[in-house]
C-alpha cells in the first residue's frame, strides 16, 4: 500500500475576540480569559433593552454577551486590493484578510509557485451586517413603492453589490490580495466547516495537485440574527459565560473571527526550512 505523504502546519493566522495574534490568542487561553461582552454600539440594529429579558421568549435573547472582533484596523501590507474597495465590503472580509495574510507572512513564500497554491476556507452561510444591510435596504424601498413601473428606480443600493455574496466571495479575494491562482472555494458544513476545509486542502497536497494550501474556518454573521436563533433554540448560556466540560455549563457563547493555516508536504516544509508547528496524523 502507497504511503500518503505526511502534512506539515506551517502558518498560522488568526482573528479573534481579544486575539488578533496566535500569541495573544494562547496568553488567553493561560490566563483563562472571558472574552464576552455585551456587543458593540450599532453592532445590533435594535436597542438591546427592546430585545433582552433574561428568558427564552418569542424576539427575544436569553443572554446580552457575546464575542466580537472590532477596533481593529486592517493592515493592506502585502495585501493587492484597493483599500476604497475593502472599505466597502462587509467586515467579514477584513476579518479574513488579516487571518489570511498573517498565516501567509508565517512561512517561506519567496520559491512558492503560487499557481500550485490555493485556498480552501469553511464559512457557514448566514446572513451578515452588509447582506442584512442590503437586503434592508432594497426592502425598504419596494414596500415604500407603490407604483410597480418605478420599481427599477427604487431599488438601487447604497451598499455595495459585492456585499450579496459573502458566503463564498471572502476566499476568493483573499486569493487575488495573495496572488494566488490554485484552485479556490469556500465550503459550509456548519459547526465542522474548518475541518472539512484542513481536510479538502490536505487532499489536494497529497494527491500531488497543490504543493501549498491554505484553509481554516472564518465566521462573522450578523450578530444580533445568531444570538437570537441561539436563543429561541434554547442553546445560549444565560450566564453569559462558555464553561465546556464544566458542571456549570449552561451553554454556548456566539464568537466570530477567523483561524487559518498554511500547510505543506512535510518533505516540501523541510526542504523550505519552514518551522513547523505540528503535522496532521491523520483526518478523515
Amino acid at each position: 500500500m502507497q504511503t500518503r505523504p505526511a502534512i506539515a502546519i506551517v502558518g498560522i493566522g488568526n482573528a479573534f475576540p481579544a486575539a488578533m495574534d496566535p500569541e495573544h490568542f494562547w496568553e488567553n487561553i493561560i490566563a483563562g480569559k472571558d472574552c464576552s461582552r455585551e456587543p458593540p454600539e450599532k453592532r445590533w440594529s435594535v436597542d438591546i433593552e427592546n430585545v433582552y429579558n433574561g428568558k427564552i421568549d418569542t424576539d427575544q435573547v436569553n443572554s446580552r454577551k457575546a464575542c466580537f472582533v472590532d477596533d481593529f484596523e486592517l493592515d493592506l501590507e502585502g495585501l493587492a486590493i484597493e483599500k476604497d474597495l475593502i472599505e466597502a465590503l462587509d467586515p467579514m472580509f477584513q476579518v479574513l484578510l488579516h487571518a489570511g495574510n498573517h498565516a501567509w507572512k508565517d512561512c517561506h513564500t519567496n520559491n512558492l509557485n503560487k499557481k500550485r497554491t490555493g485556498i480552501i476556507i469553511g464559512n457557514i452561510a448566514l446572513p451578515t451586517d452588509y447582506s442584512s444591510q442590503l437586503a434592508e435596504e432594497i426592502l425598504d424601498r419596494i414596500i415604500a413603492t407603490t407604483n410597480s413601473e418605478d420599481l427599477a428606480t427604487h431599488t438601487v443600493s447604497e451598499t455595495h453589490p459585492l456585499n450579496r455574496y459573502v458566503a463564498g466571495l471572502p476566499g476568493m479575494i483573499l486569493a487575488r490580495s495573495l496572488g494566488l491562482q490554485g484552485p479556490c472555494f469556500t465550503l459550509d458544513a456548519a459547526c465542522a466547516s474548518s475541518l472539512y476545509s484542513l481536510k479538502y486542502a490536505i487532499d489536494e497536497l497529497q494527491s500531488g495537485r497543490m504543493d501549498t494550501m491554505l484553509c481554516g474556518g472564518l465566521s462573522r454573521p450578523d450578530s444580533l440574527y445568531t444570538q437570537m436563533g441561539f436563543s429561541t433554540l434554547g442553546a445560549i448560556s444565560s450566564s453569559g459565560r462558555c464553561s465546556p466540560f464544566d458542571h456549570k455549563a449552561d451553554g454556548l457563547v456566539v464568537g466570530e473571527g477567523s483561524g487559518i493555516l498554511v500547510i505543506k508536504r512535510l518533505e516540501d516544509a523541510l526542504r523550505d526550512e519552514d518551522h513547523i508547528y505540528a503535522t496532521v496524523a491523520g483526518i478523515g
